[in-house]
């Protein structure tokens, strides 16, 4: 039954026309756009949108807080490995609960001045003092991170920027300004961006 399945050929990239080319590196994905570039040497030329990367993130503006959460403690350390499974991941959080781990800690002023995005894969967490810093930050955030743990103080349009139907679990530790017309409003937003079994 061979003789009917189509005859499959491999193409040298280089054969490739060039708007092919530019136009499968604009939409790979950036998990594989490293691996990419390893075949493909003129992959930045191709693709001036390249953010920063991260799977767990912790930003703040906070100098006091980003002295503390940029510490390396053991026990740190062994609950970054323990909460890579699933299963632990579960037992440490509970039913009802979204306890952030994070693997990088970044400085507000320092994605400012860099003019960098910042690509989320996993848990994004924001220690911010002002709504005008979660105003500067916010427009640098981009990916697909389900997890969203907020601090500090923000206003409701923030919060509902941050929250793209890819988040399933949010934890808010942060004063919202919310306009007393709008309570109805964000309340039942929140109700229905948490749905689900896997929501929180």
């Amino acid at each position: 039954m061979k003789f009917l399945l189509p005859k499959t050929e491999k193409i040298p990239l280089s054969k490739l026309p060039y708007n092919f080319q530019k136009r499968l590196i604009a939409l790979a994905p950036l998990r594989i756009l490293n691996d990419l570039g390893r075949v493909i040497q003129n992959v930045k030329m191709f693709r001036s949108f390249c953010p920063k990367g991260y799977d767990q993130v912790y930003i703040t503006d906070h100098p006091l807080v980003y002295k503390w959460v940029a510490r390396d403690t053991f026990l740190f350390e062994v609950f970054k490995h323990v909460h890579q499974f699933a299963f632990l991941r579960y037992l440490l959080d509970g039913d009802c609960n979204v306890n952030p781990m994070w693997q990088t800690v970044l400085c507000l002023d320092e994605i400012i001045d860099r003019n960098q995005q910042i690509y989320v894969e996993d848990t994004l967490i924001l220690y911010c003092e002002s709504i005008n810093a979660y105003q500067k930050v916010i427009p640098y955030i981009c990916g697909p991170y389900t997890r969203l743990i907020l601090h500090g103080n923000i206003n409701m349009h923030q919060v509902l920027r941050l929250m793209h139907p890819g988040v399933k679990k949010i934890r808010i530790n942060a004063n919202i300004e919310i306009p007393p017309i709008h309570y109805d409003y964000f309340a039942e937003h929140m109700v229905n961006q948490v749905r689900g079994i896997n929501s929180r």
